[in-house]
């Protein structure tokens, strides 16, 4: 009997799968709008409470949103043509300092091809694959747009939308378990926003009292990157750190790379879970899968959702007796 349930989820997950790939350029827009739709949410139930019209606050929410996504656009435009137009001096800082690293890891007997591993992490080769990773979202400004007209229509049939999805519940339990679902969903970003941006403090404090280049789009990337669990923090930290390789010296480059695993182990191990409270983590291994599934299945966008998206799929099966074992199977824990 579990096999056959096991076969046949996994019967449903080949067809939604290739269904979702085939239809990617157009469901990328939705997931993401849904994705903001179910977030912010609970900010126009509350705007609601407070006497104002269900269409103001619809509006208010997305005006939100869209100066937030504006000023993180122009921030993170306006940090990259600064460190482009820093390139020459970076590209003669790295043939100044590679030697010296070299020299000191052979002293330990560590010995690679160095040719082949300079010429991979080049500052020109880097911020090639930048852009050729951005001129593979040949479509992202349509997305954006696209994803922001979703946006406010859904905000604006909010109410209607709440309505609708409780249509389909014909018992009390069945409405409440939409409500946890929903509920769950909020608060599980709620706090990932906080602890992100705990993040984001903490590294630009850490960079900062190094006097470290660029130590605010370093901060921001930790803070974004933070809501990919066990991994996206630990990628977060190689842009800066190659750049205290290059600006700072071998010492302090150690003390800043602790000080971002100290970081991450502290909010991560520690603050997270236990504001948190239920076990909503995924495995390490569930979080790599799923950024590589989601990003063949919708390109580069899928992987910054891959987590959002597996995390809600686990919530819903931790609510459903039959698909209990598929969050089992998900989260970071046995029990």
């Amino acid at each position: 009997m579990i096999a056959n349930r096991i076969l046949s989820g996994l019967a449903y997950f080949v067809i939604i799968v290739t269904g979702l790939k085939l239809g990617s350029s157009i469901i990328l827009p939705f997931l993401m709008a849904l994705l903001l739709f179910v977030i912010f949410l609970p900010f126009v139930v509350k705007l609601n409470k407070f006497g104002l019209p269900s269409t103001i606050s619809a509006l208010i929410t997305f005006i939100i949103i869209l100066v937030g996504i504006f000023l993180l656009g122009l921030f993170l435009t306006t940090f990259s043509n600064e460190i482009i137009n820093n390139i020459p001096t970076y590209q003669k800082k790295f043939y100044q300092t590679t030697p010296q690293i070299i020299a000191f890891l052979e002293q330990f007997d560590i010995s690679f091809q160095w040719k082949s591993v300079i010429s991979l992490i080049e500052p020109v080769k880097i911020v090639n694959y930048t852009t050729t990773l951005f001129t593979s979202m040949g479509n992202v400004l349509v997305n954006i747009l696209l994803t922001l007209a979703l946006v406010v229509f859904l905000l604006l049939e909010s109410s209607l939308i709440s309505e609708k999805t409780f249509y389909f519940a014909r018992t009390e339990e069945q409405k409440e378990k939409i409500d946890i679902f929903l509920k769950s969903i909020n608060r599980y970003f709620l706090i990932k926003t906080f602890t992100s941006a705990l993040t984001g403090l903490f590294i630009f404090i850490l960079l900062k009292f190094f006097n470290l280049q660029y130590a605010l789009l370093f901060a921001v990337l930790a803070f974004l990157l933070n809501y990919i669990p066990s991994i996206g923090s630990f990628i977060a930290a190689f842009p800066a750190l190659f750049v205290a390789i290059l600006q700072l010296n071998f010492v302090e480059t150690s003390i800043i790379a602790i000080g971002y695993i100290v970081v991450n182990i502290l909010i991560g191990n520690f603050i997270e879970p236990k504001i948190m409270g239920k076990d909503l983590g995924l495995s390490t291994f569930v979080v790599f899968i799923s950024m590589v599934i989601w990003g063949w299945i919708l390109g580069p966008f899928g992987m910054l959702l891959a987590v959002p998206l597996t995390i809600i799929i686990k919530i819903i099966c931790d609510n459903s007796e039959d698909y209990h074992w598929v969050s089992v199977m998900l989260k970071d824990k046995a029990i």
